[in-house]
C-alpha cells in the first residue's frame, strides 16, 4: 500500500525535524540561561533579540518569533528550569 509508506515516510521526517529542533532549543536554553543569570529579569522582546543577535553567528541560527519563544520560555517554567 503506497499511501501507507508515504505515512511513515512523512512521520519518520516529523520526528527527525523534531529532534533537531529541540537539539537546537537546548543551544536557546543555554544562552537564555546565561542571559538571565548575568543580567536577571528581562523582557520577552529583549531575550527575543538577544537572541537574534547572538546565536546569529553560530552553527544553530536563530529564526524563531517571539510566540515560538514564549511558548518554549513556558516550558522551561514548567519543567522547573526558569522562574517566571
Amino acid at each position: 500500500d503506497q499511501s501507507f509508506q508515504h505515512d511513515d515516510e512523512d512521520q519518520e521526517q516529523a520526528v527527525s525535524i523534531g529532534a533537531h529542533e529541540e537539539e537546537e532549543m537546548k543551544v536557546y536554553e543555554s544562552y537564555i540561561f546565561g542571559m538571565l543569570s548575568n543580567l536577571g529579569q528581562l523582557p520577552l522582546e529583549r531575550i527575543h533579540s538577544m537572541l537574534k543577535t547572538f546565536v546569529a553567528g553560530s552553527d544553530h541560527k536563530y529564526d524563531k518569533t517571539p510566540q515560538q519563544l514564549a511558548i518554549f520560555l513556558q516550558q522551561l517554567c514548567k519543567e522547573e528550569k526558569l522562574e517566571f
